[in-house]
């Protein structure tokens, strides 16, 4: 064997080396995506599921959220003022989502009931006409409109939640909490 025969057989293994490593470095970058992928959903969801929990938290924002979904019953200044900053938190998650969802950073599934909810709260005619201002500001990326106004249904829809859910009746009308109290 030559000198030059051990040189291309060490050129050889070195090639098959640094295949090697740049095969493992692709790997590891999937997996680091994948692990950056579930954390950015968990961190998302948790931001979406506190203003949730500022519901159950506050009977007051309780009260002023059942009024809008569930008995159309008119509120005061103050009490508009609160369930719009809360709608406002709500589409602040949604388009955080959104664009990681786009980047590929957010796991469609996770977005599910997000979208689940803001297409309800879309139903109402308080959340709607906030959304149209909101959207006349002109805050949010592209598309993100177009993708919050696909969920509105003309005439403000009260079917729409079952369509999403795949039920014949919105979620909400399912349960009836008063049943719960009454005697």
């Amino acid at each position: 064997m030559t000198l030059e025969t051990i040189y291309y057989i060490g050129q050889t293994i070195a090639v098959v080396a640094i295949l090697g490593s740049l095969i493992a470095i692709f790997l590891q970058q999937r997996q680091a995506n994948k692990i950056s992928r579930v954390e950015n959903s968990q961190s998302l969801s948790l931001v979406y599921a506190d203003s949730l929990r500022d519901i159950m938290n506050s009977a007051e924002l309780a009260a002023i959220f059942r009024k809008v979904m569930f008995e159309d019953a008119p509120l005061d200044r103050v009490e508009a003022t609160r369930i719009l900053f809360y709608f406002n938190v709500m589409i602040d998650s949604n388009v955080k989502a959104w664009v990681a969802k786009q980047s590929g950073l957010y796991d469609a599934a996770a977005m599910k009931p997000m979208t689940a909810n803001t297409a309800w709260y879309l139903t109402k005619p308080i959340f709607r006409k906030e959304w149209k201002r909101l959207e006349a500001l002109g805050f949010y990326p592209d598309g993100f409109a177009d993708h919050i106004n696909s969920l509105i249904k003309p005439a403000g829809s009260d079917d729409q939640q079952a369509q999403i859910s795949g039920s014949s009746a919105p979620m909400a009308s399912k349960h009836n909490p008063d049943e719960e109290f009454e005697s």
